[in-house]
């Protein structure tokens, strides 16, 4: 077996959801790896500079979030994109390698493939105690998430049971089973753009309710449109609260919508994986010396990976900027108008 020396910027390995414990596994059953600080390979993403202390080495860029990569510092990227490069890029949804981050939300998911879905009875829809769930922290997300809580919540109580926007007394433990017991589940990306489908909608779906989507204009292409409410159907958010309260209303119809196949015909998530493993095979089964791609001359490289660093020392002051008007803003989480102000305040400094 193929020894393949290999390093995972920032990889903690007493983190069970690291990116490395779902790439080092998949590495492990064709090669022999070693992790090494004189790597052949380095796996990096868009949080960290550190892969230019590795010249030499055959850079693979990964990402969870919404960016894209740039293919003069990488040799192979894989992210969100609906690309082709020749075999420098793989689509990779970040719910393939993680769906949910507790392990109490893991044991209680069910068939995470959306392979074997048990049909929803009336039975079981009477024991849901609530009407929509929307469980999320971050708040320099896109308007639109926060516009369409405050839509809804002039139809019927939306609970917050995350840390932004909570009113459910503190943050819940168990995202999964906390949404079990709603109807609906407001599932909106941070940001919306092709192919951008991260966890958030099949974990609403995992936990057996209707989510309210918006995110990835193509969700069609992976996930059955006529098992969710989608958001980028709708001329308005007035139409999309009424189509929500059509269902919401109408037992038939909330059954007929939870009972569809979850999948885009033809859509596996086993498929994508095992295309993943060939797309790391392809890069790993070359002479070292073939598998480099990237091809551009030493000076303009050498001026991107100044300009690179320069723009991770920025994001580093904006981030703790961030966290530090965050904890200011803490106690006075609670009094009724000052989220939206909060929001258009930290858009104005942030953008500066």
């Amino acid at each position: 077996m193929k020894t393949v020396k290999i390093k995972i910027i920032n990889y903690d390995a007493n983190d069970p959801f690291s990116y490395g414990n779902f790439l080092i596994p998949r590495l492990k059953k064709f090669y022999k790896v070693e992790l090494s600080e004189n790597p052949d390979y380095v796996f990096f993403n868009e949080s960290t500079v550190k892969y230019f202390d590795y010249p030499n080495a055959i850079r693979i860029f990964y990402t969870g979030e919404n960016v894209h990569p740039d293919f003069n510092l990488c040799d192979y990227a894989i992210t969100f994109d609906y690309l082709t490069l020749g075999d420098r890029h793989f689509r990779l949804p970040l719910y393939i390698a993680a769906m949910f981050y507790s392990d109490t939300d893991i044991k209680n998911a069910g068939d995470m493939n959306f392979v074997d879905v048990p049909k929803m009875t009336q039975e079981e829809l009477n024991k849901k105690t609530s009407f929509c769930s929307f469980v999320y922290s971050n708040y320099l997300a896109d308007p639109k998430r926060t516009e369409l809580y405050e839509a809804l919540s002039q139809y019927k109580k939306v609970n917050s049971g995350g840390r932004y926007l909570n009113n459910v007394g503190r943050p819940v433990e168990n995202k999964l089973l906390f949404e079990r017991e709603h109807k609906f589940s407001i599932a909106f990306e941070n940001s919306s753009r092709e192919g951008y489908t991260t966890e958030k909608l099949p974990a609403s779906i995992a936990a057996r309710t209707i989510p309210i989507y918006f995110g990835n204009p193509s969700i069609g292409k992976e996930f059955n449109e006529e098992r969710m409410i989608n958001a980028h159907s709708f001329p308005t958010f007035d139409a999309l609260v009424e189509r929500i309260r059509e269902v919401d209303e109408n037992d038939e119809e909330y059954l007929r919508i939870i009972n569809q196949p979850v999948l885009a015909k033809e859509y596996s998530f086993n498929a994508i994986r095992n295309d993943f493993d060939k797309f790391l095979q392809h890069i790993f089964d070359q002479p070292l010396v073939s598998a480099k791609r990237r091809s551009i001359n030493a000076m303009h490289e050498k001026a991107l990976e100044e300009k690179e660093k320069g723009f991770a020392k920025t994001k580093k002051r904006t981030n703790i900027i961030r966290s530090i008007i965050a904890t200011i803003y803490s106690p006075f989480k609670k009094i009724p108008g000052l989220n939206s102000m909060k929001e258009n305040v930290l858009r104005r400094k942030l953008s500066k």
